[in-house]
């Protein structure tokens, strides 16, 4: 173990010293150091039920002139072997390996980097949903106090988020991130004085981690660094998205059928239910409990529907697709109409239908309200409630996925006389859901993007089936589901910063390849051109969420729309012939 090894691509060149156990990722356009540290502890599996132990390296062999392996030693493993693969074609190297457990264990998570990594670097882009400012990721600096994030999806909103970071120097950026969809609950990084605390994958903390067994192989997800020169991240995110469709791990977005329909203006009926009431909805989704917007979701009503589109009618804007949001149903998680707004719920899908709209509804599949009717043997956990106080349907369960589920979607979607024959849904309120404390039945859906990715591909082919136009209105930036959302929603806004909007939906375009970005309804007149605009350039959809009344203003009252409301929108919308000949027929 006295030569130095190393591998190269057209970027970067990794150098490893098995005599002094240090390494060095190096820029070679740049000629700079950008990682390097002192130990070689890569892909270090820490575990509950096996001691704590000194890793040794045994052995380092320079496999061929793009390859690297390392074997390690310790106890309770039999085998730990991690391999570094210069990829000459993707100018990226890869870090991969596996160990083999002695004896029954968990494994809690995976350190990726060896602790006190030196980081010649200096900040990192964390794609997060930030409220009341455009900025869609904070400033995350490696210097002085330094910094703590991770991909978990606790912030409420574009769940689950992907497993990618990306570190920056100046114009060079490095992307490091997970090519293979693991059974993990995010990654996490945390930097002091431009030294790496710890960068590992979260497995579930003891006693919730990935059960092994005696003997099993555990192979760890494949990480990818890439080094680019780039101005803009979304740029780098969008280069990771083309690697994971060249690599097979995602579908080509240019092979996806897509109608025409999903890109068109769009009706919401949520704010028109709050400035029915006087209401504005809390800025920050967490406080947008079930009794905060209670009032908003009992106005809605077969009525209330009449009334909208007789406007969108009467003014002729180019609308065709009406969205019930929360209220139209029971209850959140009991997804029937409600029995006293809606006594009528298949005449007035009819009824829309022959006016030429489409009608998509609200729905949540994770949690259920304290009211709704549950089977306890559909429940994840045995009805153990998840940090919200809620439970939630175990959707790994055959008797959840055939009693359940595969009923509900056929209820709501297909054209059959004893069903609603809806066109689609929004899905929403799923961040902050997936955890391991709360495991799935069958352990192939652990980890939050994994089960993210199984239930959405699960409800959305089911969908199909019943309805092959019907869309998905999604709300989640990540490369996996990209191929089962249909159109992707940049999420409450709260405030007239239509900046919020533009950011956010560069953010989703980035990370959701070859899926549309749609605006979701901007709340004010004040800057609700600039909004429009801001849409139109970006070649993404609106929806609108005024249509019966509308507010100046933060600080405004709620008034009814008028005469020069419903011209700037007649105006901004630019009507289709076609479209205008489905639904605009004469309002008796």
């Amino acid at each position: 173990m006295d030569n130095v090894l190393a591998i190269q691509t057209a970027s970067q060149r990794l150098t490893i010293d098995p005599a002094i156990q240090s390494w060095t990722l190096y820029d070679i356009p740049a000629k700079q150091r950008l990682l390097f540290g002192g130990a070689l502890h890569f892909d270090n599996p820490i575990f509950h039920g096996i001691a704590p132990a000194n890793t040794e390296l045994v052995q380092a062999n320079q496999r061929d002139d793009r390859t690297i392996v390392l074997s390690f030693r310790r106890d309770g493993l039999a085998e730990h072997d991690v391999i570094f693969h210069a990829d000459a074609d993707a100018d990226a190297i890869d870090v991969t390996g596996h160990c083999i457990v002695e004896s029954p264990c968990q494994l809690n998570r995976l350190e990726l980097f060896p602790v006190e990594t030196s980081l010649n670097l200096y900040d990192v882009v964390n794609f997060r949903n930030r409220h009341l400012t455009p900025r869609t990721w904070p400033e995350l600096l490696l210097g002085g106090e330094g910094c703590s994030t991770d991909t978990y999806s606790t912030d409420w909103q574009f769940a689950p988020h992907p497993t990618v970071l990306l570190i920056r120097k100046a114009m060079r950026a490095l992307c490091v991130g997970s090519m293979d969809l693991a059974p993990t609950y995010g990654m996490y990084f945390k930097a002091r004085d431009y030294r790496l605390q710890h960068w590992y994958l979260d497995y579930g903390a003891a006693p919730h981690g990935l059960p092994l067994q005696r003997g099993q192989r555990l192979q760890f997800p494949r990480l990818r660094l890439f080094l680019r020169t780039a101005a803009d991240p979304h740029d780098l995110y969008r280069q990771w998205g083309r690697m994971l469709i060249s690599a097979a791990k995602i579908a080509d977005p240019a092979r996806k059928r897509r109608d025409s329909w999903w890109l068109e203006p769009l009706y919401c009926t949520w704010m028109d239910q709050n400035f029915s009431v006087s209401a504005l909805p809390p800025a920050e989704l967490a406080e947008q409990t079930t009794l905060a917007i209670s009032s908003a979701s009992s106005v809605l009503n077969e009525k209330f529907v009449r009334d909208a589109v007789q406007v969108i009618r009467r003014e002729r804007l180019s609308i065709r697709t009406i969205l019930l949001d929360a209220g139209w149903q029971m209850a959140t998680g009991q997804w029937q109409p409600h029995p006293d707004r809606f006594p009528q719920f298949r005449t007035l899908i009819d009824e829309l239908h022959q006016q030429g709209f489409k009608v998509v509804v609200w729905w949540n599949w994770a949690e259920l309200e304290s009211t709704a009717d549950a089977v306890p043997a559909h429940l994840i956990a045995g009805g153990k409630l998840n940090r919200h106080g809620q439970r939630m349907r175990d959707y790994s369960l055959p008797a959840t996925q055939e009693e359940y589920l595969k009923p509900l979607l056929r209820k709501l979607f297909s054209p059959e006389a004893d069903c609603y024959d809806l066109d689609g849904v929004k899905t929403d309120f799923l961040a902050d859901k997936v955890h391991p404390d709360m495991p799935p039945a069958d352990p192939g859906w652990r980890g939050e993007e994994n089960y993210f990715l199984r239930v959405t591909q699960l409800f959305y082919q089911t969908m199909k089936h019943y309805k092959p136009d019907a869309m998905h209105l999604g709300c989640a930036g990540n490369y996996w589901l990209a191929e089962y959302i249909d159109l992707n929603r940049t999420y409450d806004v709260h405030s007239s910063d239509w900046r919020e909007h533009e950011n956010r939906a560069r953010m989703l375009l980035a990370t959701t390849p070859g899926c549309p970005a749609s605006y979701d309804f901007h709340n004010f007149i004040e800057n609700h051109e600039n909004w429009l605009a801001s849409a139109q350039k970006l070649g993404a959809a609106v929806e609108i969420g005024n249509v019966l009344y509308v507010c100046d203003d933060l600080f405004a009252k709620p008034r009814h729309a008028d005469a020069a409301y419903y011209q700037t929108l007649r105006a901004a919308l630019k009507p289709r012939p076609e479209t205008l000949r489905e639904i605009q027929a004469p309002v008796s």
